[in-house]
């Protein structure tokens, strides 16, 4: 689907001036008649007015030889009789060759009539339910608005799908709140799991399953709301520090799974990571056990930097988790 949008803004590229496929000369009369979205049939106005200029190329598509768009420019020739007519081609399915009838008529030459815009929306949607309202709003030049209405009253005869494809040639499902609250779920119970086998898990997107994963973060870190009634807390040893470290035996898994990844353990850059993550366990679980060692008149001091090393860890994890979601949108 991505590949049929990218190919109307091809053909539309090419109709304002952009480049051009390569232009061949054929027999006008092997070609099929296009599949029109003109209601009213060919102007024969418009085909005389034609026929007094030089015939620019008709779009063709070439396993069928049907034309694409140019039916009026086909006539012109015709009526000068004409044998050879200038034709570029265009590859793909033949489902395909309505829809790129349609932007093609829609971007230039005689214009399409809102009657005409909305019949040709209704075929696509019958045809193609999975695009999108604004996918089909671009094609036909009509607005999303009028897409939607027209999707409303044709429901009998427009497929059900679970998906949309939007302008950008991505996929979305419709029930997207439902699959977000999964992977949620799921998150919640493997927190070590990769942004794959999230996405995987809810049928999301790996960008999607990022930008959940940082939601989580940043909501972990907010402070939680005070206890109504609560009595006020006084500066220095009545003072809580942050909540701990995962437990030992989680970071350990993370660590083994890390140290099993092929492009960790086979590079250099790789296995000092791993040195180096592994000599941050040890410094976490003695850190706990030297917590009853603190004096009460210094544990504000070392709660603060212990606050401190971990707002630099968050950072570093936020900005890691920044680069992996415009890796993964590139």
């Amino acid at each position: 689907m991505r590949d049929l949008l990218e190919a109307t803004d091809r053909d539309l590229d090419a109709m304002s001036g952009g480049e051009c496929p390569e232009v061949h000369m054929v027999p006008s009369a092997s070609l099929v008649a296009a599949d029109s979205p003109r209601l009213g049939g060919l102007s024969r106005e418009h085909v005389e007015v034609l026929a007094q200029r030089d015939i620019e190329p008709v779009l063709v598509h070439r396993d069928t030889l049907r034309v694409v768009d140019g039916m009026h420019r086909l006539q012109a020739a015709r009526l000068r009789g004409e044998k050879m007519i200038p034709v570029r081609f265009l590859d793909g399915p033949a489902s395909e060759v309505f829809i790129h009838s349609v932007a093609a008529n829609v971007s230039h030459g005689l214009p399409l009539t809102l009657k005409d815009r909305k019949a040709a929306a209704g075929r696509i949607l019958t045809s193609h339910p999975d695009l999108s309202d604004r996918a089909i709003a671009r094609i036909t030049g009509l607005s999303p608005k009028t897409v939607s209405a027209v999707r409303r009253t044709s429901t009998e005869d427009v497929p059900r799908t679970e998906v949309r494809v939007g302008v950008d040639g991505r996929a979305r499902p419709l029930d997207a709140a439902r699959r977000r609250e999964v992977a949620v779920a799921f998150l919640a119970e493997h927190p070590g799991a990769t942004l794959s086998e999230v996405a995987a898990s809810a049928g999301v997107s790996v960008s999607t399953a990022c930008e959940i994963r940082q939601r989580i973060r940043r909501d972990e870190q907010a402070p939680p709301p005070p206890r109504p009634g609560a009595a006020r807390e006084t500066k220095g040893c009545n003072r809580t520090g942050p909540a701990g470290p995962p437990p030992g035996d989680l970071r350990e898994q993370r660590i083994e799974t890390l140290a099993k990844d092929p492009s960790l353990r086979f590079t250099e850059s790789g296995r000092a990571l791993l040195r180096w993550l592994n000599k941050r366990a040890p410094d976490l679980e003695a850190g706990q056990q030297l917590m009853a060692a603190v004096p009460v008149h210094c544990a504000v001091a070392v709660a603060d930097l212990a606050n401190s090393y971990a707002r630099e860890w968050q950072r570093f994890a936020s900005d890691l988790d920044r680069a992996l979601g415009d890796m993964v949108e590139h």
